[in-house]
């Protein structure tokens, strides 16, 4: 009988530890792939509107994210998916829950595709500049990808790394589809020579152009206009092949669709925080009555040829590719 009864105890202590190492009930997970202010600000939103929902977001980078829903699908923490890159999404679909229902009329037509996400943002890239040493140097303001080859910018342009950001994905996957992908592959291994560094963020390039350590960088166009903003002599540039541009997505896990504050959450992200990031951080235009609070932001954009920017095929294959460049 002792033995039962030790068993018994044994049990339920494996039971109770089990218990406070897993999720509560009312708790609702936000997997966010945004930047840091613009996570600040979703964290302070979401508790002055949920008095009676316990909220938590947990910042995540975009590969890191993927990689914890492709290793553990449905039983993973969170319950919604922030700002994660489309073709991540679209790769991994069979984990989030069938939101057809869902009423999308705030967006755009054809902006949403997939009955399993909504789009979150789009962003787009353009050249950021430093008008101020390129004038005092007499040196032009570059227009295409062809001009970022002359000799005279020499480690005075920085590029994130396709294999670690979206952006730099996005300039890629523009001049794949503008030149062809080996003379894109060749392009950008003369590229590399006139580089500082390739970066491992999207940030990374306007990052070093404030420090003054580069004087083009090739970055968001959001990040341009916030340095403007701030202060600095900068100049946004759209190459003469249009602006590159990503998408985010979000959605929720299979099966969390069945709790009711998650669905409360998940409504008021899209309709109400989505509403705002759009208009103050990310204003690149995806629903119908879209302002732009966003200062010195260019809003003449014309969209570059990004075809397959959704497509999980392309990208991996176009990975492949640039190990050639940047193995």
């Amino acid at each position: 009988m002792k033995k039962y009864k030790l068993f018994a105890i044994l049990l339920m202590g494996v039971l109770l530890l089990t218990t406070g190492c897993s999720k509560k009930d009312d708790t609702v997970i936000i997997y966010s792939c945004m930047e840091d202010n613009r996570n600040q600000e979703l964290k302070k939103m979401l508790k002055d509107e949920f008095k009676d929902i316990d909220v938590k977001v947990q910042a995540i980078s975009t590969g890191n994210s993927a990689a914890k829903i492709k290793t553990e699908g449905t039983k993973i923490e969170a319950d919604i998916i922030l700002d994660l890159e489309t073709s991540h999404m679209e790769n991994l679909k069979e984990n989030f829950a069938d939101i057809s229902s869902f009423d999308d009329s705030i967006y755009l037509e054809g902006v949403n595709t997939s009955d399993y996400y909504l789009t979150w943002v789009k962003y787009t890239m353009n050249l950021i500049v430093d008008t101020n040493y390129l004038n005092s140097h007499n040196l032009a303001i570059p227009q295409t990808y062809e001009d970022l080859l002359k000799p005279e910018y020499k480690n005075l342009i920085a590029m994130p790394d396709p294999k670690t950001s979206g952006t730099g994905y996005g300039y890629f996957l523009n001049a794949v589809n503008v030149m062809g992908e080996d003379e894109a592959v060749n392009y950008f291994k003369q590229l590399k020579n006139n580089l500082r560094e390739f970066t491992a963020s999207g940030s990374g390039p306007t990052n070093l152009l404030k420090q003054g350590e580069i004087a083009i960088a090739l970055g968001m166009t959001s990040q341009g206009s916030e340095a403007i903003t701030e202060g600095y002599n900068f100049q946004i540039v759209e190459l003469s092949t249009g602006s590159p541009y990503n998408t985010t997505s979000a959605g929720i896990i299979k099966g969390r669709e069945k709790n009711k504050d998650v669905m409360k959450v998940f409504e008021w992200l899209i309709n109400d925080f989505g509403v705002y990031d759009k208009e103050n951080y990310m204003p690149d235009k995806v629903l119908k009555d879209q302002k732009v609070n966003v200062k010195n932001y260019p809003l003449d954009l014309t969209d570059a040829d990004m075809t397959g920017v959704d497509s999980i095929a392309t990208k991996e294959k176009l990975m492949e590719r640039w190990s050639e460049i940047n193995g």
